[in-house]
């Protein structure tokens, strides 16, 4: 499941030049889908276009499509401009490593609704968190792996976030900062369509990575009905 970020009304992060988040996820995930479908999977959307979709119902969907893995894109943004890189992030259930993005990330949420609660419930038990979320470890390390490679791009490393976006998908779930918008070099980068194809191409090979080092073994888990 490719996640563009934001869409609709929720325009996310804005650059110095104007480009939209929004509107910068989608093109990156159009092409992620492209990379991943050229590489053997199936890439299937939460939003294909310019539509607000609700922070919770996009993990929901996740589930009720089987994925074996969600990837949700994003653009970071800083009060310095200076700021540059890529993160990836995988689910905390706690305090997470940076605030201001988990603050900017879930703004407008809101409370969960009463089906979302039933399945976070049946799915954040202690045994299945700990297994998704080492599962989601490792597809984060891979993912960051391949962005460290893209020229310019400083790494910034894996962090965790209670992630709203993330909550309730039963499988490994990450969210991708690909680059900060709020830099005017990387804001000019996010709209050159080479440079978002080596985004595509960088995310693809993380996923062919963490799939090969599971040997085989990685299999999206039944995940028992509301208690």
């Amino acid at each position: 499941m490719v996640d563009p970020g934001h869409g609709g009304d929720d325009g996310g992060a804005k650059g110095p030049r104007g480009l939209k988040e929004k509107a910068a996820a989608l093109e990156i995930g159009l092409a992620v889908a492209a990379k991943l479908e050229a590489a053997g999977f199936e890439a299937v959307f939460t939003r294909a276009d310019d539509t607000f979709i609700p922070l919770w119902d996009r993990a929901r969907a996740a589930n009720a499509q089987g994925a074996d893995l969600f990837i949700s894109l994003h653009l970071n943004a800083a009060r310095t401009r200076a700021a540059r890189g890529s993160e990836v992030y995988f689910l905390s259930l706690g305090k997470g490593d940076d605030d201001e993005v988990v603050a900017a990330e879930n703004a407008g949420a809101g409370a969960a609704p009463a089906t979302a609660d039933s399945v976070v419930a049946s799915i954040l038990d202690d045994l299945a968190q700990k297994a998704f979320l080492q599962d989601s470890e490792r597809l984060a390390v891979a993912i960051q792996g391949q962005l460290n490679r893209l020229a310019g791009i400083k790494e910034r490393g894996v962090k965790q976030a209670p992630f709203i976006v993330l909550r309730g998908a039963a499988m490994p779930a990450v969210l991708v900062e690909v680059a900060f918008i709020s830099n005017p070099k990387e804001e000019a980068k996010l709209k050159e369509a080479a440079f978002r194809a080596k985004v595509a191409d960088a995310i693809t090979r993380g996923v062919r990575r963490y799939f090969a080092q599971a040997n085989g073994s990685v299999r999206r888990r039944t995940v028992a009905g509301p208690r």
